[in-house]
């Protein structure tokens, strides 16, 4: 199948700015007159944490608990079958108690990713659908996206200590003491929510247009995840099941909260999403 070079396209321009960025912030260490081995130090310690331990972190904040075969044989043998269509690695496989119709992956690699569904999710959908819905998120974890969002969210992270030294430093020159340190919080706050969150959700758009194309071609009937995708954005749920979902929000298959503006929507409008499958289904039938 044809690859949607506008989305490849489109995505590496996100990622480049991404990586420009990272790149601006170490030089920037540098002009203040910080060491090599700190810059070192701070990029490859924010690095290792959020590399090694953010699924862990996902998977206890949300409650996940990974399911042995003999618990769900036939979530299993789906996640089986699709691995073998993908060649990758046969993922864990998790469940969340969660009426809220949603599923997500998380993983350093794809040797150590985790597919977990919610309660919601089995409870509405059928086998059909289930196999669309597990595809995306496993088109996730062949697309390597668990490690492009960690590595967007480490270099806001990065970005927003920097501007905090930063005006700390600079205010700091006055000998307003405590006031400084509070207005370089305040700043690398407002950054962080503003420009770090559009960077991070930029990114999220793209991977799940990715997703849902990986899950069409390998379903190999868009349908079914259209049906899904209908299913899931149908209803309305307690304000709880959205918050306990809410540190894998960026990677669900549905967002787990409205946003005022796309800009700050870690999703695309379920519309867009099912005209852009229609699109790929286009391709595939040849009409």
């Amino acid at each position: 199948m044809v690859m949607d070079w506008g989305l490849t396209l489109r995505k590496f321009v996100v990622y480049g700015a991404l990586l420009i960025l990272f790149m601006l912030a170490i030089g920037f260490l540098a002009l203040l007159g910080v060491q090599a081995y700190w810059i070192a130090l701070l990029s490859g310690g924010f690095l290792f944490v959020q590399y090694f331990f953010s699924d862990k972190l996902v998977l206890w904040s949300t409650g996940a608990r990974v399911l042995e075969e003999n618990e769900a044989p036939r979530l299993h043998l789906l996640v089986e079958k699709l691995a073998a269509e993908m060649d990758i690695p046969k993922p864990r496989v998790a469940v969340v108690q969660n009426d809220m119709p949603n599923a997500f992956a998380t993983g350093r690699n794809k040797s150590h990713a985790v597919v977990a569904v919610t309660t919601g999710l089995l409870n509405r959908l059928n086998e059909h659908e289930m196999e669309a819905v597990l595809a995306h998120e496993m088109s996730h974890v062949k697309n390597r996206d668990m490690f492009v969002v960690t590595f967007a969210s480490f270099v806001v992270s990065v970005i927003s200590y920097l501007v905090y030294f930063a005006f700390a430093m600079f205010l700091s020159g006055d000998n307003r003491g405590r006031g400084a340190s509070m207005v370089g919080w305040i700043v690398s706050m407002l950054f962080a929510n503003t420009i770090g969150l559009i960077i991070i959700n930029t990114i999220s758009r793209y991977r799940e247009y990715g997703a849902d194309r990986g899950s069409a071609l390998t379903t190999k009937n868009p349908d079914w995840l259209i049906s899904a995708l209908r299913k899931i954005s149908g209803g309305e749920y307690r304000k709880e099941d959205a918050m306990g979902l809410e540190s894998a929000r960026a990677l669900c298959i549905s967002p787990t909260s409205g946003a005022l503006l796309e800009l700050f929507s870690t999703h695309p409008p379920i519309e867009k999403r099912i005209a852009y499958l229609e699109k790929v289904k286009a391709e595939m039938y040849g009409y």
